[in-house]
């Protein structure tokens, strides 16, 4: 009896391992933001009222945070980057790099996050409180599910370098509206939204990162679309006129 083992590259295992490192990476930032900008842990709260500078400092602080989550997410994204980046590093861990240049900005935001004080809203029924924090969860749950509906490990970069390991040809993306993509055309970012602002209690500071966050999602996709335009033509436009794009059957 003949056995086929399969032999693999150093090179390609090493690639798949840096690629493991950073979805693991990528997951542990995700978790750390989600439970900061929950508010629920004090520690590591956004809602914090220990003010450690001026209000205007604060101010300056936070949107540089933001900013540099926001341009590394849109520069790294975009095509001549992608190109510009495959002068250096292999094409099959593109993705995983841009995944954990992400997670260090994303974690970034909860660690250098600077509070300000001031109550912007609080809600006073246990009841109401609970149905707003589930609802917050729900949102990160679209997020988690949205992203397994169009191929989680091929989103994350994993798939990328398993395929380069086995030796094969990663298969080229196709245009797909699966689940939640039949509802919203980004259930990603509604996931995002939701987990932002459906919180019982917001300070100004959580206030100042939610809207932070809305202004990219509005902004990312915006050239998001366009690159879906561009890759996908009139199917995706036909796409982009049936479905709404974050609330269903409104935006």
């Amino acid at each position: 009896m003949r056995y086929n083992h399969r032999v693999f590259s150093v090179s390609s295992v090493v690639l798949f391992a840096y690629s493991i490192f950073c979805y693991i990476a990528t997951l542990g930032a995700l978790v750390y933001f989600m439970v900061f900008s929950s508010g629920l842990y004090e520690p590591i709260s956004v809602n914090s009222q220990v003010a450690r500078h001026d209000w205007l400092t604060a101010l300056a602080i936070n949107i540089c945070l933001l900013s540099v989550f926001g341009v590394q997410h849109s520069v790294m994204a975009r095509q001549p980057f992608k190109s510009w980046l495959a002068r250096f590093l292999p094409v099959s861990v593109e993705r995983s790099t841009y995944c954990l240049a992400s997670a260090c900005v994303l974690a970034l935001i909860p660690f250098a996050w600077v509070p300000i004080e001031g109550i912007v809203w609080e809600l006073n029924s246990p009841i109401l409180s609970v149905v707003v924090q589930v609802g917050s969860v729900a949102g990160w749950t679209i997020l988690l599910v949205a992203t397994f509906q169009i191929g989680h490990f091929e989103l994350f970069g994993l798939k990328q370098t398993y395929f380069t390991m086995q030796g094969e040809i990663v298969p080229a993306s196709t245009f797909k509206t699966p689940g939640l993509y039949r509802i919203v055309r980004h259930p990603i970012q509604l996931g995002v939204l939701m987990g932002m602002w459906l919180v019982p209690t917001s300070t100004s500071s959580h206030l100042m990162l939610s809207l932070g966050m809305t202004v990219y999602v509005l902004v990312g996709l915006y050239f998001e679309e366009k690159d879906l335009v561009r890759e996908y033509g009139n199917r995706y436009q036909d796409y982009r006129q049936r479905i709404a794009k974050l609330i269903p059957f409104i935006v």
